[in-house]
């Protein structure tokens, strides 16, 4: 970790943030999509209405739209009429997407490269302390 953090836990965490979003862009670009975009692949495990897309990921709807779309013309995505209300869209997986969203999920295991020095027990204890604070502020 960077000289200067010492033991100020705000500190240490913005530094693993920054080590992590470099780890996952790299992850990203090697499948030749930006992080934001395999952060959408990696949030489709089922067909997605946009909006919870955007509703998830924090994001604009428009923000969304771009993305998607630019899956879309890549082949990773297809938007498809909800069953359920034909006037909104689903964003699906296509074969070519899943394929991405499964290599990617396996090269974001090897994150302990990012917190390479803490042992099992410290990662475990560092999982345990994010799955505690899951509640939306």
């Amino acid at each position: 970790m960077a000289e200067g953090c010492g033991q100020n836990p705000f500190a240490l965490l913005v530094e693993l943030a920054d080590r992590l979003k470099a780890f996952v862009e790299r992850a990203a670009a090697d499948e030749g999509l930006t992080a934001q975009q395999a952060h959408v692949l990696l949030e489709l495990d089922e067909p997605v209405h946009m909006s919870a897309l955007a509703d998830r990921k924090l994001c604009d709807p428009s923000s969304v739209t771009a993305m998607v779309k630019r899956l879309e013309r890549a082949g990773h995505v297809q938007r498809v009429v909800d069953p359920l209300d034909r006037r909104a869209r689903l964003v699906r997986l296509t074969a070519k997407g899943r394929r991405t969203r499964d290599r990617l999920r396996i090269e974001l295991e090897k994150s302990d490269q990012v917190i390479g020095g803490l042992d099992a027990a410290q990662r475990a204890a560092l999982a345990g302390l994010f799955a505690a604070d899951r509640t939306p502020a």
